[in-house]
């Protein structure tokens, strides 16, 4: 497969006019506004047993007591159809002493269970339930669990919680970089910010983006752990942030994530079927910053990397026989990666332009590969931090080497 005529013009186009233009995929998506179901956020009791989902990445969607310590909650997607990533997430607590309590969690006999619960008594440090406490219906389609619960908060979340001001905080940390800064570009539906970070004053440009799909936390820290290596001020990130702007978006849909979404924004859509029409806010004002950008900045777009999470660790490539700029960049990327990583095999899935995903976005923009980096839900965070330092360190001396 060649681009076509119409493709090339497409992308002559971004230079002329500064805003992101639009594509006809060969498989279409319709991105317009579907009609969603809001929680409703309240506090549940009986006897000395609390819970609740009245914080921000919290879902419950209905919730029974057979007791003062057996709960039944009942989870369900903000709309359909939806991908199967049911997110649950409260908070519970007694006023009397501890006790033993038994929760189950029910997908409302439709939807297979995805996340294994982690535990938390300060929402920043998660453990998840050992396994022996935890009993899954043979059907997949509800689960029962065991914890201990407290005079004192105890949260239980299918991912630990990142949500929007977590995001904001460590967001404008990294931007304390000298070479950095971080600023808000935009605002979600709702009226959340969309935040966006620059590291590196060079004339090249790397785009980095996470969170379209809520629950995919996982790779958000591999996001963080990239950046990180980014901002290290080593000698490597200090050479090539001369020669490199990395823009990076690091919440592209804050509504879903504050709201406990499984997967779609506030408009009932999956943001990342939306890269053709932008019928989104989110992605329309994220799609024409990065084309802004570098349109003004008169920059060349190197590579555009999209961070996501699923079942298992894979790459989401271009597939080569596009003629893309910088097209040596995917092999050479992950082959450093394989290198430097021992006994690490690369599970590499290449495709062309399909649906209107961000991947292929970045080749009707800006004729250069889009990659989808996807770590594993279960994938350990030792191991996440460590593939995302030595990614950036693999993307920063690739690059460099093509000068």
């Amino acid at each position: 497969m060649r681009f076509s005529l119409s493709l090339i013009g497409i992308v002559v186009s971004v230079g002329l006019f500064g805003q992101a233009t639009t594509y006809d995929f060969p498989n279409p998506v319709d991105t317009d506004d579907k009609e969603i179901s809001v929680q409703e956020k309240k506090t549940f009791n009986q006897g000395d047993l609390f819970v609740d989902n009245q914080f921000d990445g919290a879902r419950i969607n209905g919730l029974s007591f057979t007791n003062d310590s057996t709960v039944k909650i009942l989870i369900t997607p903000e709309n359909e159809p939806i991908n199967r990533s049911p997110w649950y997430a409260f908070r519970t607590w007694t006023t009397g002493i501890s006790k033993t309590v038994t929760v189950t969690i029910d997908y409302n006999k439709k939807y297979k269970h995805r996340y294994w619960p982690k535990v938390s008594d300060d929402r920043r440090s998660w453990t998840r339930i050992d396994e022996s406490m935890i009993s899954l219906a043979d059907d997949t389609l509800s689960f029962t669990f065991t914890f201990e619960v407290s005079p004192d908060t105890t949260w239980i979340s299918a991912q630990p919680l990142e949500t929007s001001q977590d995001v904001r905080a460590w967001s404008q940390d990294i931007a304390k970089n000298k070479v950095g800064s971080f600023d808000v570009i935009g605002k979600s539906r709702m009226g959340r910010d969309l935040f966006h970070i620059k590291l590196g004053t060079g004339k090249k440009t790397v785009v980095l983006i996470s969170r379209q799909h809520p629950p995919e936390v996982t790779g958000y820290y591999a996001l963080k752990a990239f950046v990180g290596r980014l901002a290290d001020n080593s000698k490597l990130s200090k050479s090539f942030l001369k020669k490199h702007t990395v823009h990076i978006y690091p919440l592209l849909n804050p509504d879903g994530v504050d709201m406990g979404h499984w997967r779609h924004n506030t408009g009932g859509v999956d943001l990342n079927r939306d890269w053709a029409y932008y019928k989104q806010p989110e992605i329309k004002q994220i799609a024409d910053h990065i084309v802004r950008t570098v349109k003004e900045n008169n920059s060349e777009v190197a590579a555009g990397l999209d961070f996501h999470s699923t079942y298992y660790d894979v790459y989401y490539t271009t597939a080569r026989n596009l003629e893309t700029n910088y097209a040596a960049f995917t092999d050479d990327w992950l082959g450093y990666i394989r290198d430097n990583i021992e006994g690490y095999e690369i599970n590499d899935q290449p495709s062309g332009l399909g649906s209107p995903v961000s991947k292929g976005w970045f080749i009707t923009q800006f004729n250069v590969p889009g990659i989808t980096f996807e770590i594993g839900d279960d994938t350990p965070p030792e191991f996440i931090e460590k593939k995302g330092k030595i990614s950036a360190e693999g993307m920063m001396k690739v690059l460099l080497k093509s000068e």
